[in-house]
């Protein structure tokens, strides 16, 4: 490898594919802490009224694009792991957009 190619930022890696490269850090989503939407009683397990009676109480806290933002990281987190639960989340987070979000 020759310095020019370190000075772009570009590392290969064995894991990744001919020319990939990481995500850089601006790209990722930071660490999630945990109870910060099930204290307020969410939970993808309950019903639609029961989470959106919790994430109503969660937009009043922290804000419809932080909670928005919360249900995004979770849905990409669980995507793989756990679909049925992904698409919940995701449906929660598009009913937080289209009750919260106003288009000017």
């Amino acid at each position: 490898m020759s310095c020019s190619e370190m000075k772009g930022g570009f590392i290969p890696d064995e894991d990744l594919p001919e020319g990939g490269r990481r995500r850089t850090r601006k790209n990722r989503i930071g660490p999630l802490k945990e109870g910060k939407l099930t204290r307020f009683g969410y939970a993808v397990t309950k019903g639609k009224t029961a989470r959106h009676r919790a994430l109503n109480k969660a937009v009043r806290s922290y804000g419809p694009l932080s909670t928005f933002r919360k249900l995004q990281a979770v849905s990409t987190f669980t995507k793989r792991t756990s679909k049925g639960k992904s698409r919940t989340f995701k449906a929660d987070r598009n009913w937080v957009r289209k009750r919260f979000f106003r288009l000017k």
